[in-house]
């Protein structure tokens, strides 16, 4: 993937494949003054890495992600996108619907950049897309 025109150069290193997040060597650059951007920018296609503290629904009998471990299979607006649950905070049912509310914090991918994305004014809705 090309780097996105639209594409800020102070936004460079959440994008970047290299950056420390993303498990690259890159360490970062403080203000990159070249219009062109960073000469070792490789972008990475699943996006930057996100933060958020929500209540994530569990089917009953679908296993819950190990804390710390990045898993697939999931979608944030209209994206497919992978989490990380980094801190478990609750748990509540919805007998109902059969559902298990996991309260906790997370990271997620999310490519602000790509043409399938549709910024919703809500809270991001994280779904179970098996």
């Amino acid at each position: 993937m090309d780097r996105p025109k639209n594409l800020p150069n102070r936004l460079e290193c959440a994008y970047c494949s290299r950056c420390h997040n993303h498990g690259g060597e890159c360490q970062g650059k403080s203000v990159n003054r070249n219009e062109d951007g960073c000469l070792y920018f490789i972008i990475d296609e699943k996006g930057c890495i996100r933060n958020i503290d929500q209540s994530i629904p569990f089917n009953l009998y679908s296993d819950i992600p190990p804390v710390g471990m990045w898993r697939d299979g999931w979608t944030i607006y209209n994206q497919d996108t992978e989490i990380r649950i980094n801190k478990i905070y609750a748990l509540s049912w919805n007998e109902r619907k059969g559902l298990l509310y996991v309260k906790c914090n997370f990271d997620y991918f999310i490519n602000e950049f790509s043409e399938d994305y549709k910024k919703e004014t809500n809270k991001p809705n994280l779904r179970v897309i098996k």
